[in-house]
């Protein structure tokens, strides 16, 4: 579990790698958010909108982005 941590920082740390992992986490998110949040978005109604799921739904596609490039560079050495 270590090691998968310290593979993914070291991910993070590549400028190039991290542009890429963010442009993902901004597209794949920003579709996500739509779906999940269409009524609040739709309406311009950003009261209704849930912070915590918008982060959420950023985070996590930038988290799999990361780790799935790190266990493919892992492989490749």
């Amino acid at each position: 579990m270590k090691k998968q941590f310290y593979l993914c920082y070291r991910e993070t740390l590549n400028r190039l790698h991290l542009k890429k992992h963010i442009v993902i986490a901004l597209f794949v998110g920003s579709i996500l958010n739509i779906l999940n949040q269409f009524d609040a978005i739709s309406n311009l109604n950003f009261v209704n909108l849930n912070v915590f799921k918008v982060v959420i739904t950023y985070l996590i596609p930038f988290s799999v982005s990361v780790y799935s490039a790190a266990t493919i560079n892992q492989q490749e050495k």
